[in-house]
């Protein structure tokens, strides 16, 4: 999914995660929602905030450990302190019924990928 975000981060963050959730490497059904600042899932009690725009893309099962969100931030906006703030407040374990694999937080200009997950998507509970 990361190499999706590289070779396409154009348009709203709506759209990208739209792109992102109907990927064919992802198993399951899944939905994009957008979200503003605060409490957010995969960040326990922490508040996040420093985005202009922000879209959570998820399965619309919960027991699958995968949650993603694209965010948008303001021009001039530290990019880097908000991925380090994702990274250090981020919980593998968020999901009460598992737990995710991998962590990954990128950007391309001013949007920021991030994504809690699988190693490898085909091996879902349920499928």
């Amino acid at each position: 999914l990361l190499a999706a975000f590289k070779a396409d981060s154009t348009g709203t963050t709506q759209e990208i995660a739209d792109r992102l959730i109907t990927n064919p490497i992802i198993q399951f059904m899944g939905g994009a929602t957008p979200i503003e600042e605060g409490l957010l899932s995969g960040f326990d009690n922490t508040e996040i905030k420093g985005f202009k725009e922000g879209v959570m893309f998820a399965p619309m099962i919960g027991s699958i450990a995968f949650v993603g969100y694209v965010f948008e931030l303001e021009d001039g906006a530290d990019v880097d302190a908000f991925k380090t703030t994702l990274k250090d407040n981020a919980n593998l374990r968020w999901n009460i019924c598992t737990e995710a694999e991998e962590l990954t937080v990128e950007s391309e200009g001013n949007t920021v990928f991030f994504l809690m997950s699988p190693k490898k998507f085909e091996e879902q509970p349920g499928e």
